[in-house]
């Protein structure tokens, strides 16, 4: 009995530590932002063998409903201590379901009679999966940029002052009149240079219409050099110009995330947040206008 009642402690903390150390290595792999649907399915399918050959090879000596508690419980210790913040919990909150949904269908598996909780297992199955039909990445674009599509209503005109590699000044002001494209980085976001041949591709496509511009405004960092943000651009033969900012230019367009693509209309009024991709539509319709 004693014998008996150790081993399946010790067989609860293993899930327990497995659980917690799966949950974090598949957050961080949901981190890049092509992976966020492919990161649920990971989740899923983990936590389902994790908990089905468990509870099949254990079914004899251990109650599976350890095996269910243990596993939830590093779940939602995972997400309590080992998320960096609510917002970023929100965003991967499907990634969180996913998991749980995967324990909670091993256990069903591993469970007598589960063939008539067929519907139930295939339900869960299918979560995951409808995720990848753009339902996570729309998700993820909403909570990044607070609108579904892109596209945003303001009122408003952010004034702003930012200095070319020149040393010139580009405002608002001199902006007006004008179709433009401000890309948000700093020079340590790996996603910002992921996204970078897709900004030139955009200035290179638009660049010679006499009523559009583009911009990398460059957020600087205590460790940047004084002109690296001009540089380390050069440095990857890219030719879109770049500004370098400031944290104020940050708050006051409210950028959170990076890269973060802002469109201006002609009146420098904010009309598009999000990401390079989906901004094409939108510059054409301005352009066009």
């Amino acid at each position: 009995m004693i014998k008996k009642l150790i081993g399946n402690s010790l067989l609860g903390i293993l899930i327990f530590g497995l659980s917690y150390f799966l949950s974090s290595e598949i957050i961080i792999l949901s981190r890049d932002f092509i992976l966020w649907g492919v990161g649920a399915i990971i989740a899923f399918v983990s936590m389902f063998l994790l908990t089905f050959l468990s509870a099949k090879y254990t079914k004899t000596w251990m109650p599976t409903k350890v095996i269910l508690v243990a596993a939830l419980l590093g779940i939602m210790l995972f997400a309590f201590l080992g998320l960096p913040s609510w917002k970023f919990s929100t965003k991967v909150a499907p990634t969180l379901i996913s998991l749980i949904l995967g324990v909670l269908a091993g256990h069903l598996s591993a469970s007598p009679g589960f063939r008539s909780k067929t519907a139930i297992l295939m339900a869960l199955w299918a979560f995951p999966f409808l995720l990848n039909l753009q339902i996570y990445s729309t998700w993820v674009h909403y909570i990044e940029f607070g609108t579904l599509t892109g596209k945003v209503q303001s009122e408003d005109i952010i004034a702003f002052e930012a200095l070319d590699k020149a040393g010139q000044t580009v405002s608002n002001e001199t902006l007006r009149g004008k179709v433009t494209v401000l890309d948000f980085w700093f020079i340590g976001c790996g996603p910002c240079w992921k996204k970078f041949p897709e900004l030139q591709k955009v200035y290179e496509e638009y660049s010679t219409h006499p009523d559009f511009e583009l911009y990398a405004l460059n957020r600087p960092m205590s460790s940047d050099s004084p002109d690296q943000a001009f540089t380390s651009i050069e440095k990857k033969s890219y030719s879109f110009p770049v500004l370098k900012g400031s944290q104020k230019i940050m708050d006051d367009f409210d950028i959170y995330v990076y890269p973060t693509i802002i469109v201006l209309d002609r009146d420098g009024k904010k009309v598009f947040m999000g990401e390079i991709e989906d901004a094409r539509a939108v510059i054409d319709d301005l352009l066009a206008n």
